[in-house]
């Protein structure tokens, strides 16, 4: 049961992995009124729950109370797995991906969110597609499946899980609740990012974003051409809602 002692107030952090979510909740979790969670997985989880309850007939019909157990389910989780004592702010990194969501209904995904948790926080984190994509392709997938095996995925999956999330921030862009990240300005402008960021959370005397060197982005030419034919129309869009500092 929720009491004044534990946090009362939700806010996911996603987008595209290697966008600069890890380093969003891990800067987010330094602060003194926040329990943070890096892919605790619970979110995944209850997402599915709801999304086989709507398979189903009699569930369907009691999809109200469905998402009410799947909140409590969420929100216990969540307290029992940190010392929330005095929090006001719980906070759940899910990058979105195809390992994590094989069918890769992302956009459900937070819809799901948004009904387990109704005043839910979006942070949606977006970082230009050259680094994204070369981050990504840098490391293997997978480590956290019970089974643990490595993959890999072409560049042009890579790519086409930059576009999926851009048509994510496009979708969501200026609806209530949620505040686009463009890790880039967060990078070269982190006070004043930052401020912007705890005005959103409704956060005072929080310590600002402190940006690391992050590694050099290495395609030949005939990648860099794929990557710039492929992205070029979501940049051109997410430009025209004034998300410009992805070059």
């Amino acid at each position: 049961k929720k009491t004044g002692l534990f946090p009362h107030e939700f806010c996911l952090i996603t987008g595209a992995p290697r966008s600069g979510t890890s380093a969003l909740v891990r800067w987010l979790g330094t602060q003194k009124q926040i329990s943070a969670f890096p892919e605790s997985r619970i979110l995944i989880s209850a997402h599915r729950f709801l999304e086989e309850a709507r398979r189903f007939q009699n569930l369907e019909k009691e999809i109200v109370r469905v998402e009410t157990l799947a909140r409590k389910l969420a929100y216990e989780y969540y307290i029992d797995s940190r010392l929330s004592l005095g929090k006001k702010l719980i906070v759940d990194k899910e990058p979105l991906e195809p390992i994590a969501f094989p069918s890769r209904d992302y956009s459900q995904f937070i819809a799901n969110v948004r009904k387990i948790f109704p005043e839910a926080k979006l942070l949606l984190a977006i970082r230009d597609p050259f680094s994204t994509i070369s981050s990504m392709s840098r490391r293997t997938w997978g480590e956290s499946l019970r089974d643990g095996q490595k993959h890999r995925f072409t560049l042009q999956e890579y790519i086409d899980t930059w576009k999926a999330c851009a048509e994510i921030v496009l979708q969501y862009h200026g609806l209530p609740n949620v505040y686009v990240v463009q890790f880039g300005r967060l990078v070269n402008d982190a006070e004043n990012e930052s401020r912007k960021i705890f005005d959103f959370l409704k956060l005072r005397d929080c310590v600002p974003f402190r940006p690391r060197e992050t590694n050099e982005v290495n395609f030949d030419i005939e990648e860099r051409d794929l990557i710039l034919s492929a992205v070029s129309p979501h940049l051109e869009r997410l430009m025209s809602l004034g998300i410009k500092d992805l070059s």
